[in-house]
């Protein structure tokens, strides 16, 4: 009897590689997701978006099909979830900041620099997230603040757009800080200033050096106020530290900032990697299924040569674990405005600035939009026919699709009682 039941309960599991969609993080969460729930028992955040994942772009949310009048071919376009962490979805808000950054950049080249924090506080970070990261990108400010108010650097105020990465293009976790600094700033007494070297705001090893000095100030003043909790010997953690030689990436200013604009957007609106550089590869006949990562190897870079581009196989369930851990605490700020990008500051010092140096937004809004009529953008055709008269459809949420990846075990209750009659004595 009870074999005959096992058997019955496994003839009834779905086989969930031949309802795969694309063979990526989409497949990877909705045939692993719920394993790895059971198995790592991550928290309500993570099980959130692991969920999200799962019925991104899928029929579970209903869409539109595009049907064509000559060929009778039929596409279908998914609703997606709109999780902010959802690295399937959301292109159109991150066009939507990149259009925001620039509007907020002025007329001046910029400085892309980039803070990154010793793998030895890799620990202290992951027990304490939002704590870290706060002092990263608060250190990053303090100390180009700090710098440029000098009069042999700059001798004025900046601005600067900062953005939180936690991550390196093979997912390991690597906390660092991207940011742009204005080649250029206003003094005290409302003049704006150039910096005194033609290539960078301040020495590399004086930013290296104050990144690393402030960082550790901000980190004492944190642990005696009991905003980190210190599972280690926290005096042991900083004597290494600061006995090391901080990384920070001091690239020359570009009056040319679309191409750095578009890398801080790529990742503003999600996280550790994109749909294009993971390949899920589906449990086959003696074969395991496993995770490809496609990333740079700058361990091979050569100098004056782009990195060369590697592959990691990874177990599925690693693989979801290391994407996850790149989660951000709830409501934290990844991308952060400070100096003359902060809105109280260029609102109190607008009229200070030089009208040269400010972006007329609407011209450039306006010139895209003559653009794009004058190109004559090729409309949508047929991938089959090239045809481009179609009949759209409306396509409703199929709830129970999500079930073709996962089994729910039904439990039997326990047997009631019967009732008894009660007689009053």
């Amino acid at each position: 009897m009870c074999g005959k039941k096992n058997k019955c309960q496994s003839s009834h599991r779905p086989d969930k590689t031949k309802y795969l969609l694309d063979k990526s993080i989409g497949d990877l969460f909705r045939v692993h997701g719920e394993d790895y729930i059971k198995i790592y028992k991550p928290p309500k955040q993570h099980i959130k978006l692991i969920r999200s994942i799962r019925v991104c772009r899928s029929p579970a949310l209903g869409g539109k099909s595009v049907t064509c009048s000559s060929c009778d071919h039929t596409k279908f376009i998914y609703h997606s979830c709109g999780n902010t962490h959802c690295p399937l979805c959301q292109n159109r808000k991150r066009e939507l900041w990149q259009q925001k950054i620039a509007d907020k950049f002025f007329n001046v080249p910029y400085a892309h620099i980039v803070f990154t924090i010793p793998h030895d506080l890799n620990t202290l970070a992951r027990n304490n997230p939002r704590a870290i990261y706060n002092i990263t990108m608060r250190a990053a400010w303090k100390s180009i603040k700090n710098l440029t108010a000098k009069t042999e650097n700059l001798g004025g105020l900046p601005g600067m757009v900062a953005v939180l990465h936690t991550f390196g293009s093979d997912m390991r976790y690597h906390i660092h800080v991207h940011t742009l600094v204005t080649f250029g700033g206003i003094d005290e007494f409302g003049n704006w200033k150039w910096p005194k070297r033609r290539k960078k705001l301040a020495p590399f090893k004086k930013i290296s050096n104050e990144y690393r000095d402030t960082f550790i100030k901000m980190l004492r003043k944190d642990i005696s106020n009991d905003l980190i909790n210190t599972k280690q010997n926290i005096e042991e953690l900083i004597h290494t530290i600061e006995n090391k030689r901080w990384n920070v990436r001091n690239e020359y200013p570009t009056a040319n900032t679309e191409i750095l604009e578009r890398y801080l957007a790529r990742y503003i609106n999600r996280i550790a990697i994109s749909k294009s550089r993971l390949q899920y590869i589906a449990k086959q006949e003696k074969i395991k299924s496993k995770v490809c990562v496609t990333y740079k190897d700058y361990r091979r870079q050569i100098t004056g040569q782009p990195a060369p581009m590697a592959i990691k196989p990874m177990n599925p369930l690693v693989a979801i674990n290391q994407f996850l851990l790149h989660v951000l605490p709830p409501y934290f700020q990844k991308a952060r405005y400070y100096g003359l990008h902060a809105p109280p500051t260029f609102k109190r010092l607008k009229k200070k600035i030089p009208k040269k140096l400010i972006r007329n937004n609407r011209t450039i809004r306006v010139l895209f939009t003559v653009i794009n009529n004058l190109l004559g953008l090729t409309p949508y055709a047929c991938e089959h026919c090239g045809g481009q008269d179609f009949v759209y459809g409306i396509v409703k949420p199929d709830s129970n699709w999500i079930f073709n990846f996962i089994t729910i075990p039904s439990y039997r209750g326990p047997p009631k009682k019967p009732r008894t009659n009660l007689t009053h004595a």
